[in-house]
């Protein structure tokens, strides 16, 4: 397989990923969450503790392992989220 070939399936898994970490943000937030940004500090656009907490689950299914609330509150960005579970998936 070419290298633009790669890169572009990549990018669409990267997208992908993103519009179902925003599906599960929207859920306990009961927010439209169309306009975070991949780099925005998820605290300061509504999310809490608790709903973090919520998120575990549906986040560690996508992980394929059980992620620790530490990690996802340590770096609370839709793109450090989507570098942990993608390093997740690979470890496991």
């Amino acid at each position: 397989m070419s290298e633009p070939v790669v890169a572009a399936g990549a990018r669409l898994e990267a997208k992908m990923m993103t519009t179902e970490l925003k599906a599960h943000l929207a859920k306990v937030l009961d927010d439209e969450v169309g306009d975070i940004g991949p780099n925005a500090n998820l605290f300061g656009c509504g999310l809490h503790s608790l709903a973090l907490m919520r998120l575990i689950p549906p986040l560690s299914q996508l992980a394929g392992t059980r992620l620790d609330y530490d990690d996802l509150a340590g770096q609370p960005t839709l793109v450090a989220w989507q570098a942990l579970i993608e390093r997740s998936r690979a470890e496991h």
